[in-house]
């Protein structure tokens, strides 16, 4: 499924290095993320999750799984799932991300598409209507460049995250 999304564009990558031991950067992931099954489909809705918490999924000593949760009024349905292995080298933590989308929203759209497809083609058959396909044309490439975005976004937010972890922990080294 990664191939699918590098050959359209759905797809990003981060390689990141923290001077940091692998173990106390887990604990730090741990702290703002919410332990949750890795099909982010749960009872608990993303604006039940306590507010400490910005992320849910599951973290492992040597990999991550993980979503950006929801707030309340968030009108950004299309949030990227951030896959990570974490690899220690020569006293520095390597992290490898792969950003890719959260696939049920994008089925359910293609699926809409589709159908909508179905049913323009039945009105043109009837009345000659072809301006009823320009509709999921335009859908779908806005569908395509608001995940793209999205993409983008949750890339420039989770690294900024990693920041926060690296100098939060470096400030504290530097006190002991």
């Amino acid at each position: 499924m990664t191939s699918f999304f590098k050959n359209i564009g759905l797809y990003d990558h981060l390689n990141f290095e923290i001077e940091m031991n692998k173990s106390e950067f887990v604990e730090h992931l741990k702290k703002i993320t919410y332990k949750t099954n890795t099909s982010f489909i749960s009872f608990i809705p993303d604006h039940g999750i306590p507010t400490r918490y910005e992320y849910r999924g599951l973290i492992s000593a040597d990999n991550f799984i993980i979503k950006r949760r929801k707030h309340l009024f968030d009108i950004n349905i299309y949030r990227s799932i951030i896959k990570g292995n974490i690899v220690e080298e020569k006293n520095k933590t390597v992290i490898k991300i792969e950003f890719t989308p959260f696939i049920y929203p994008l089925i359910a759209s293609i699926i809409g598409i589709f159908l909508f497809l179905f049913i323009a083609s039945q009105e043109i058959q009837n009345n000659e209507n072809y301006f009823l396909i320009v509709i999921p044309i335009l859908i779908t490439i806005i569908q395509y460049f608001i995940l793209k975005r999205n993409i983008k976004r949750d890339k420039y937010d989770f690294e900024r995250e990693l920041n926060f972890i690296a100098s939060k922990y470096n400030q504290f080294k530097s006190y002991q």
